[in-house]
């Protein structure tokens, strides 16, 4: 169980760096072609080419500065799946925080890579706070 942990918390520890460092390629890296993310408002389903061009603008305009992640919920063990739930802080240079509670189902591909396969939202919370000058930069 400690290594399925420490595969968790380094995928979580990867995606936060490539958000930090506003790295299409590298974090894109972290998601499986065949994705889906259920629970999206507006959307009944959201696929890898959806979420690429989401982060493409996120990271071209800046608007998402930060992710962190809270405790990690362990649903599922297996060899080439895990699944948990977590919830996710989204911060962005306006001053929005989302906090988004979702499941998340990593599986290690055939390349031997461990990507994101699903992710099911089931809610969150949007929070507005001032950012001081500069903090974002």
């Amino acid at each position: 169980m400690q290594e399925q942990t420490n595969t968790i918390q380094k995928w979580l520890n990867d995606l936060q760096h490539s958000v930090q460092a506003q790295n299409l390629e590298q974090h894109m890296a972290l998601v499986s072609k065949r994705v889906q993310v259920y629970g999206l408002p507006r959307k009944d389903l959201v696929d890898y080419q959806q979420w690429q061009q989401r982060r493409r603008n996120e990271f071209q305009t800046q608007s998402l500065i930060g992710l962190q992640h809270g405790p990690v919920r362990v649903k599922t063990l297996g060899l080439l799946r895990i699944a948990f739930n977590i919830d996710q802080t989204l911060i962005t240079k306006e001053g929005l925080v989302y906090i988004i509670n979702k499941d998340i189902m990593l599986e290690k591909e055939a390349d031997g890579v461990w990507r994101v396969i699903e992710e099911t939202i089931h809610y969150w919370n949007q929070k507005q706070y001032q950012i001081a000058a500069g903090e974002h930069e």
